[in-house]
């Protein structure tokens, strides 16, 4: 009898190895689909994997990274859970957890997850760069430069700590460092300088005027380009000659504004005869914008737009009746865009605005989200026929022209309408670019331009609050258009 008792346990003890086994078997075998990013598949073979054996806490995690990679969130922080509470003691669990959170918008969960990685694992280098960015999106600036400043000590030839340091000091007013750190940027291409710019055999200015020719490379997107280019007319009263590399669609836009300067479309190889020196465009702001008065006694100089595309784009619009605001909702940033974007939900509220004139000034393939904002708010936001506003700029600068008022999330568009002076309403996450600053709602570098600020993180509702009730305080709905 004792002795079928031990046969017994032993026959219960095969079984469950043979079980665990084949779980084993499922896991590799969906690790090999995952890692030919077949995520069907994978999926499939963990499932499997975690019915033979739900104690598994790989297979968990497994599953999770199948859903972080589906776009999954919600699901991933689920698994990714389950293999903690088996097994809390493995750092790659909390990263990723960290990583669907961030996702989610869901910050400080997102930081406490990081946290908890570093705890196990002090020197995993992207965990610390991600708690840096959730410190500096819950604005603790020193926590998120301290945490910062451990990443550069951890990875002394990595300059993205560096270049991270400098936008919170920025952020925060602290110019003069700010801009001197903003230089890391130029390294591994993070602020990606025009082509051209890393292969340049002539000496870099120094900001001290010379008789010669110098070169500035555009950089980065278009609002990047349109920001810094603000900074020109101080560079004008300094140096002669000088030549600038743009996107290919600004360059109508800064021949009108800056007839003194060469423009040159990003692509054209600049011959090396024609400049002595170089530098890029945003590196001129640690020359002019080096404090608060620097930014107070600029030369501003209102972009200008053409104006025989003007006067076509005037004569469409003078048959809309009424006040006129161009509108623009949505970010296509790798980056951050997600954040920045308004919902078709609330920006149906405000363009549900009774006797206001909502004109389409946003770029991209939107027209999906024009039909629902029309579904949900009875109205339609105005397109201006035969106007191609993602590639034609022209044509958008002179609708934002000869609009009254110009609404718009950070994106190019925002640049572009303050730029022209023309009166813009800011929309912006709660934590946002540092070009926008902090507590501030008037910006430095356009005094046309009201920042209209996130209280809380994604929730948009006070944002659209302050602009119902700006329109029904207001007599904005009495003004006759221009």
């Amino acid at each position: 009898m004792e002795r079928k008792i031990i046969s017994g346990h032993f026959g219960e003890a095969s079984e469950i190895a043979s079980i665990k086994n084949i779980s084993v078997r499922y896991l590799y075998r969906g690790i090999n689909y995952f890692q030919e990013n077949d995520f069907n598949n994978a999926l499939l073979c963990f499932l499997q994997s975690l019915d033979y054996d739900k104690s598994n806490h790989e297979t968990f995690s497994a599953i999770g990274s199948v859903f972080l990679h589906q776009g999954k969130f919600n699901q991933a922080v689920k698994m990714f859970k389950n293999a903690i509470n088996l097994d809390d003691k493995i750092s790659i669990y909390h990263y990723n957890l960290g990583v669907a959170y961030t996702q989610l918008d869901l910050i400080d969960e997102a930081k406490n997850a990081y946290k908890e990685c570093l705890k196990i694992d002090p020197k995993n280098k992207k965990a610390l760069k991600f708690l840096g960015n959730c410190y500096k999106d819950l604005k603790y600036f020193s926590e998120a430069l301290r945490t910062y400043r451990k990443l550069e000590k951890l990875d002394p030839k990595n300059p993205e700590p560096v270049f991270a340091q400098s936008q919170v000091h920025l952020r925060l007013g602290r110019f003069n460092i700010g801009w001197k750190l903003y230089e890391a940027g130029l390294e591994n291409d993070i602020r990606k300088p025009f082509e051209g710019y890393y292969s340049e055999t002539k000496p870099l200015w120094d900001g001290i005027p010379f008789d010669g020719s110098l070169l500035v490379y555009g950089e980065q997107g278009i609002g990047d380009q349109i920001i810094f280019g603000t900074v020109l007319p101080e560079l004008i009263e300094k140096q002669n000659n000088i030549s600038l590399k743009v996107n290919e669609r600004l360059v109508p836009l800064f021949r009108e504004t800056f007839p003194e300067l060469t423009i040159y479309s990003e692509q054209f190889p600049v011959p090396k005869t024609n400049y002595d020196k170089f530098i890029s465009l945003g590196s001129l702001c640690k020359f002019y914008r080096n404090h608060t008065n620097d930014f107070l006694k600029s030369r501003f100089r209102k972009y200008k737009v053409n104006p025989s595309n003007n006067m076509k784009i005037k004569s469409v619009m003078s048959k809309i009746n009424g006040f006129k605001v161009g509108i623009s909702w949505h970010s296509f940033s790798t980056l951050s865009g997600r954040q920045r974007c308004l919902s078709t939900n609330d920006l149906s509220r405000i363009v549900s605005i009774e006797n206001i004139n909502f004109i389409n000034i946003q770029y991209g393939s939107v027209s999906k989200q024009v039909n629902e904002i029309k579904l949900l708010s009875g109205k339609d936001i105005l397109k201006i026929p035969f106007v191609d506003v993602t590639k034609d700029l022209l044509s958008l600068a002179s609708i934002i022209n000869n609009c009254d008022l110009v609404i718009t999330v950070d994106n190019a568009t925002a640049h572009l309408a303050a730029s022209m002076g023309k009166t813009v309403w800011v929309l912006l996450p709660y934590s946002a670019d540092f070009r926008w600053m902090e507590d501030i709602n008037p910006t430095l570098w356009y005094d046309n331009a009201t920042i209209i600020r996130q209280k809380e993180i994604g929730n948009w509702t006070s944002v659209v609050n302050t602009i119902c009730d700006a329109f029904k305080d207001s007599n904005l709905r009495k003004i006759d258009a221009k």
